[in-house]
C-alpha cells in the first residue's frame, strides 16, 4: 500500500497565516508524444473531507479512482487550474523547462496569486514563494491532488488526439514508450504531436525518411472527382468532431459541466451546451486548419450569429425542467497548423448577443 500524503506542510503554513497555499505537480515528462500538463490546487485550510484519506500520488491510483477523486477535488478545492505545454515547446525548451513552464502557467491561472506554493521535485519555481518537496506527490495532499488533476486532463487530451491521429494507440498508452507505441512509431513514423527531440522519435523519423527515399518514383493514379469530394467532406467532419471533443475537455478543465453535445433542432445544431455557476452556455466550436480560408473567429458571420441566436431561443423553448437563470452564447476557436499541430484555443465569452 502506497503511503498516504498528509497536510503537515500545509498546516504549518496555515498556522503562519498563509491561507492560500497551492500544491502544484506535472504529468507527462516521459511520453514520446503530446504535451506536458500541470495542475495547481488550493485546498481550504484545515479540511476534514473524508475522501482526502483516499488521495494518493496519481501514478498508484486506478483510472476509476483518479476519475472519482478528480470530481471531488474540483468540487471542494478553493481553487484549481490546469495548464499544458505542447510538444513543440518541449522540443525547443527541453522537458525540464517545459514542465516548469506548465506549472507556472497553472499557478498563474488561479483566481489570485498563492501566498505559498508546494511544488513536487527538488527545484523551487523562481519568482514564487515556493517550497520544493522531493516525492511531494507522496508526501503532500495538495501536491497529490494536483497530480491527479494534471494526469486526468492530459489523459483526456491524449484520448482526443487518438481520434485525430489513429494508428498510434494514444488512447491506450497516452504517448508513453510502450511496445505497441514503438511498433506504431516504426511503422507510421512520427505524428505532428510527437516530441522529435526524444531519441526514439528521431530514430523513427530517420528510418521513415530512408524508406521513402529508397522507393522508386512514379506517377500515382488520380482518384475520381466524386471520391475526392467525399474524402474532403469526411475530413471536414472528422476535423469538426475533433475540435468539439477538444473544446469539451478544455471547458471541463475550467469548471464547466457539459450538459449536451450536438443538439439537433429544426433550426440546426448546437455544438455544445454547458453549465457553470448560474450560466447556461451555448457553445459554437469553430475549427480551422491553416489560414487559407480565414481564421475560425472570422467564420462566425452575421448570418451565423443570427442562426446561433435562433438556435438558443429554440433550445430554451423546448427545454424541460429547471435551467440556470442566465444564458449566453460563447464561441471557442480551435486553430491548427496545416500539418495538424494545435496552435491555440481561444474562448470568446458572450460572443453573440441579441
Amino acid at each position: 500500500m502506497a503511503r498516504a500524503p498528509t497536510l503537515e506542510r500545509e498546516e504549518a503554513l496555515w498556522r503562519e497565516g498563509l491561507l492560500w497555499v497551492a500544491g502544484v505537480d506535472e504529468a507527462g515528462r516521459g511520453p514520446l508524444a503530446g504535451p506536458v500538463a500541470a495542475a495547481a490546487v488550493v485546498l481550504p485550510p484545515f479540511p476534514s473531507f473524508p475522501w482526502l484519506e483516499q488521495v494518493r500520488d496519481s501514478k498508484v491510483l486506478t483510472p476509476a479512482e483518479r476519475g472519482r477523486l478528480e470530481g471531488l477535488i474540483k468540487a471542494h478545492a478553493l481553487a484549481w487550474a490546469v495548464a499544458m505545454v505542447g510538444n513543440e515547446a518541449i522540443d525547443r525548451l527541453g522537458i525540464a523547462a517545459a514542465s516548469r513552464e506548465a506549472m507556472c502557467r497553472a499557478l498563474a491561472a488561479l483566481p489570485r496569486p498563492p501566498q505559498a506554493v508546494l511544488v513536487d521535485g527538488p527545484w523551487p519555481l523562481s519568482g514564487l514563494p515556493c517550497q520544493a518537496v522531493v516525492d511531494g506527490d507522496a508526501l503532500s495532499l495538495s501536491i497529490a491532488c494536483a497530480s491527479i488533476l494534471a494526469k486526468e486532463a492530459r489523459d483526456r487530451l491524449m484520448r482526443q488526439l487518438d481520434g485525430l491521429y489513429p494508428g498510434y494507440g494514444f488512447g491506450r498508452h497516452k504517448g508513453y514508450p510502450t511496445a505497441e507505441h514503438l511498433a506504431a512509431l516504426a511503422r507510421l513514423g512520427p505524428s505532428p504531436v510527437h516530441r522529435r527531440s526524444y531519441a526514439p522519435v528521431r530514430e523513427a523519423a530517420l528510418s521513415l525518411f530512408r524508406r521513402r527515399s529508397s522507393r522508386p518514383r512514379g506517377r500515382q493514379p488520380t482518384a475520381p472527382a466524386g471520391p475526392r469530394r467525399a474524402a474532403v467532406t469526411d475530413r471536414r467532419r472528422t476535423l469538426g468532431s475533433f475540435g468539439e471533443r477538444l473544446v469539451a475537455g478544455y471547458l471541463e478543465s475550467r469548471g464547466y459541466r457539459i450538459r449536451q453535445r450536438n443538439v439537433r433542432l429544426a433550426e440546426g445544431e448546437i455544438d455544445l451546451v454547458a453549465e457553470k455557476d448560474d450560466w447556461l452556455v451555448f457553445v459554437e466550436v469553430r475549427t480551422r486548419r491553416g489560414q487559407a480560408a480565414g481564421t475560425a473567429a472570422e467564420s462566425v458571420t452575421p448570418r451565423k450569429q443570427r442562426r446561433l441566436l435562433a438556435l438558443a431561443e429554440a433550445y430554451l423553448q423546448a427545454a424541460e425542467g429547471p435551467l440556470p437563470p442566465h444564458q449566453r452564447i460563447d464561441v471557442v476557436t480551435v486553430s491548427l497548423a496545416a500539418d495538424g499541430r494545435l496552435l491555440a484555443i481561444e474562448h470568446i465569452e458572450n460572443a453573440v448577443s441579441a
